[in-house]
């Protein structure tokens, strides 16, 4: 037996069981869109000899629309299993495309409200571990169950069915926004505007306006941009009355709204109406008493501050950036889903990249790594960040070991 040939076999038919996974494809399927019968693909899944044949391979990677490298490459292997790749997108964007859902029952079985409420936490859960490759394969099918949901359901259960989907669509806008779609994020929040606004349930319009705030403010455009920061004042202004009475949850989504209108105006440059945003944001914090998580939110004292630490970077403000964040402590961190305390760790990377500091920078990335991968490996903004500080070395100079592993991992070259 040729050991490193068996062993590469092996290790093909691994990733081959993988992707038949992830892409859904039963053995039968796989079969039949291949046209070999289930003992064949039983066969191949066991590291048959057919996989040393690169035609076989064409074919395999070509059903399951993955590059040939993802299959025969360990390095691409590696890093194609990372994020969510451009079939998984394409299925999250059909997926907001589709009416089906709203305007007729379409077939098979409707969920049922508790299954329903289960998938719509294993999505969200996914997503504040910086699982965004799992919330995304779970959204496709989700949307259009609670569409459907929705259309066929009456009085307290059709309620909680637009409850549902309102936070479908807030989960849809969050990945394709992580994912620097920012087409996709509008669609999934404007939609969830719509559906927000025909329920009357001021938490709802508070929790998508944020989403859309998000989406505008993420556009290259400036009068999407100002119309961003004009959206905050006028949700906000609905939310305000009942302050004194609200639900957590109420607090909560009047709270993230703030600072997305803090982020939204550092992108516009404008750092007295980002302070205020903030300022205000901490004021609803303070009523609320404490970090909480309502409806996913993560919203309390320390978010606040991260986003501050987020809208200086925003602004170029390398220096404080670095300062502020020094004043939230690891404990107060600690606190949040681990997607925002990788976003957090970034942000001050960018702080350190800014003022001058480029190891400070690239450990922070590192250690972001660490704790959530996805959040670095998959965003586009992150990459970008990591090309930039490559770049920054000087002829003769290289980045450490670890970081030039991580590069090449995000396609930069070093």
């Amino acid at each position: 037996m040729n050991e490193p040939t068996d062993v590469r076999r092996h290790e093909i038919a691994k990733r081959l069981e993988y992707w038949m996974a992830r892409r859904g494809l039963t053995r039968q399927v796989f079969a039949d869109r291949i046209g070999k019968s289930v003992s064949w693909v039983d066969k191949v899944k066991r590291g048959d000899r057919q996989l040393d044949r690169l035609s076989v391979l064409e074919k395999i990677a070509d059903i399951l629309a993955v590059p040939l490298a993802a299959l025969i490459d360990p390095d691409e292997a590696r890093r194609s299993q990372h994020c969510a790749d451009e079939v998984e997108i394409a299925q999250l964007r059909d997926a907001l495309q589709r009416y089906d859902g709203l305007i007729s029952d379409g077939p098979g079985t409707i969920a049922t409200m508790p299954a329903l409420r289960r998938s719509v936490a294993y999505g969200w859960t996914a997503f504040q571990a910086s699982h965004y490759q799992v919330a995304t394969r779970v959204l496709p099918q989700l949307l259009v169950d609670l569409q459907r949901a929705v259309r066929t359901r009456e009085g307290d259960d059709r309620d909680q069915a637009a409850e549902l989907l309102t936070y479908g669509y807030w989960l849809a806008a969050g990945v394709a926004l992580k994912f620097g779609r920012t087409d996709l994020g509008w669609v999934a929040a404007d939609r969830g505007m719509v559906l927000a606004e025909s329920t009357g349930d001021l938490t709802l319009i508070g929790g998508t306006a944020r989403r859309v705030v998000h989406a505008m403010a993420e556009s290259p455009d400036e009068t999407s941009r100002r119309n961003a920061v004009a959206l905050v004042r006028t949700v906000a202004d609905r939310l305000e009355p009942g302050m004194g009475t609200a639900t957590p949850a109420h607090l909560s989504a009047l709270g993230m709204l703030l600072l997305n209108g803090s982020i939204a105006a550092g992108h516009q440059g404008d750092a007295r109406l980002a302070r205020d945003f903030n300022s205000e944001a901490a004021t609803v914090a303070g009523l609320l008493g404490g970090d909480r998580n309502e409806h996913w939110s993560a919203f309390g004292p320390t978010n606040v501050g991260v986003h501050r630490v987020a809208a200086l970077a925003d602004l170029q403000e390398g220096g404080r950036v670095v300062e502020y964040a020094r004043t939230l402590t690891p404990q107060q961190l600690a606190t949040l889903p681990r997607e925002r305390r990788a976003n957090h760790t970034i942000d001050v990377a960018r702080g350190y990249a800014q003022w001058g500091k480029r190891e400070e920078a690239v450990s922070h990335v590192l250690q972001a790594d660490a704790l959530a991968r996805e959040e670095v490996r998959c965003r586009p903004a992150t990459r970008a960040l990591i090309r930039e500080l490559v770049r920054s070395y000087p002829r003769g100079s290289k980045p450490s070991a670890a970081f030039s592993v991580l590069a090449r991992d995000v396609g930069v070259a070093v």
